[in-house]
């Protein structure tokens, strides 16, 4: 299901069912490594008991800091670019004032938004604020501004936000400047 409005606006969240195909799908690869490893280690491979309550810890833990993060949902508009803060804030970002809106990676996907002019941004957000949107402990070398964005298990897909992203920054590029007034 596409959470389309109109023609110019779509709103991207994370699916509760991709994440949890998405915990299936690394269950899958990692309960037979860990029943590798009690064989390797004398243990019966159906004994839960050594390795359970970490897969366990682990399997819950993903969901709930998927759900702590912010960022999404994530709505694009014809005019601006808005991103969810935690405790359902939001912060809107106009297409002009983006110095680079992409997404990266594969596996983990990430959206990065560069904000050029942070004092144009609805609301304004001061600099402790710019800690809460998105994740901070991703990135190793950022702009002051550079907000990345978890879009695991996000629908509609990532592939539709990165051809919407390259449209959209690619129209504000082609806009015409408006004249310097004097």
């Amino acid at each position: 299901m596409v959470a389309e409005v109109d023609a110019g606006e779509i709103r991207f969240r994370r699916s509760r069912s991709r994440v949890l195909a998405r915990v299936a799908g690394a269950a899958l690869v990692v309960l037979p490594a860990f029943a590798l490893l009690s064989v390797a280690f004398g243990n019966a491979w159906y004994n839960p008991l050594p390795h359970g309550p970490i897969l366990v810890l682990a399997a819950v833990r993903f969901p709930v800091q998927l759900r702590g993060q912010g960022g999404l949902p994530l709505r694009l508009t014809r005019d601006f670019l808005e991103l969810t803060l935690p405790g359902d804030g939001t912060v809107q970002v106009d297409w002009p004032d983006l110095n680079r809106a992409e997404v990266r990676g594969r596996i983990s996907p990430t959206l990065v938004v560069d904000i050029a002019d942070p004092d144009r941004t609805r609301p304004v957000l001061n600099r402790w604020d710019w800690g809460r949107v998105g994740l901070w402990n991703r990135a190793r070398r950022r702009s002051p501004h550079e907000i990345h964005v978890s879009l695991i298990a996000t629908t509609p897909d990532v592939h539709r936000l990165r051809a919407e992203l390259a449209r959209r920054v690619a129209r504000v590029a082609d806009e015409p400047s408006p004249a310097p007034t004097t």
